[in-house]
């Protein structure tokens, strides 16, 4: 293995994010995960509006039910960065409990569990809450526990690196939690290839990070015997559902009012091509046509439930003329959007 923590590389400040033509699995990521970068972005007292509106988004597009492609959330990473033009950003905007950019359920978990491997053992189990790309888990050999974290989407990019230094730091900090806030690890392990800074070097004991490793890694020396025995330790393995065309549609969920929704776009957002999306979504029986159509309608009978005017979802779901949308609406559920609301209430 090779230690590269005593020399700092002079990366360049502009990263290029380069697009996948045959990503097959599509990764998302909840946009809970924009949160730090975000907030780094306007707290250094940048225009957040502007940023939004160059990838489309708003902040409305932030919570904890929203999932958005994994290359849109590492291209909106690198756009800050260079425009901030800083180097290390996943350790800048990184803020020490914090955990506002973490899911709620996560969140009260760690808030009430009684030791680490307790929250680590739900996170396992509930690997969903990450994203479709992310997984963190619990191995443990030979009296030392290992938090290992992985992402299988983008590797060997500068913004993947950056985000890897900000997931390792944020495990850092909930370790503390249990094990007490002057506690480091001897070492630490890191997938990307880049030389790590001095600062991130000084959260190990020893001064050690090896990189290029197969995973990212966090030792915890520590006796099995003072861990909950009702858990059986060894490799817990995590679950995650890996069927993207379920991805593309929470994708298309999430910009399901955009005014530029296409194959073009849902293409671009995912860094994917859109021969490579089309042949997901003929694999699976369909079309981009049908999903797009069958999101609306479940869109709609949401926007429905609340005070919104049928002439104004038809011009949310892009309909010039809502009698187009009466029309598709009750092609897909048998009856018109006033009668479904009536129904309903």
């Amino acid at each position: 293995m090779i230690d590269k923590t005593l020399k700092i590389k002079n990366s360049s400040l502009i990263i290029k994010m380069t697009m996948k033509k045959s990503l097959p699995t599509l990764p998302l990521h909840n946009s809970l995960s924009l949160l730090p970068f975000i907030n780094y972005y306007k707290n250094s007292g940048y225009n957040t509006n502007e940023l939004f509106n160059e990838f489309k988004l708003t902040h409305y597009h932030i919570h904890s039910k929203s999932y958005i492609p994994t290359y849109l959330i590492y291209k909106i990473i690198t756009d800050i960065a260079n425009r901030m033009q800083v180097n290390n950003i996943g350790i800048k905007a990184t803020v020490s409990d914090d955990y506002s950019h973490i899911h709620p359920n996560l969140t009260q978990c760690l808030n009430e569990s009684e030791s680490f491997f307790d929250f680590f053992f739900y996170v396992t189990t509930n690997q969903y809450l990450l994203g479709s790309h992310r997984n963190i888990w619990v191995e443990h050999k030979k009296d030392c526990f290992y938090i290992c974290h992985q992402t299988s989407a983008f590797k060997d990019t500068l913004a993947s690196s950056q985000g890897e230094y900000h997931r390792t730091i944020i495990l850092l900090n909930v370790l503390r939690r249990f094990l007490g806030e002057n506690w480091k690890p001897d070492s630490l392990y890191l997938s990307s290839s880049m030389t790590p800074p001095h600062s991130m070097v000084a959260m190990t004991n020893n001064g050690t990070i090896f990189t290029e490793h197969e995973l990212g890694r966090i030792p915890i020396k520590m006796n099995i015997d003072s861990i909950a025995e009702k858990f059986t330790v060894g490799k817990i393995t995590p679950t995650i559902n890996t069927d993207s065309l379920d991805r593309l549609k929470v994708a298309i969920n999430t910009f399901i009012e955009h005014e530029d929704l296409s194959l073009t776009f849902i293409s671009e957002v995912f860094g994917s091509s859109k021969r490579n999306i089309q042949r997901i979504l003929k694999d699976h029986g369909t079309s981009f046509q049908r999903v797009i159509q069958e999101q609306k309608n479940e869109h709609a009978i949401k926007l429905l439930s609340k005070d919104y005017s049928i002439i104004d979802i038809a011009q949310k779901l892009g309909y010039n003329d809502p009698s187009n949308f009466t029309r598709a609406f009750k092609t897909y559920t048998g009856i018109s959007p006033s009668l479904f609301r009536q129904q309903k209430r």
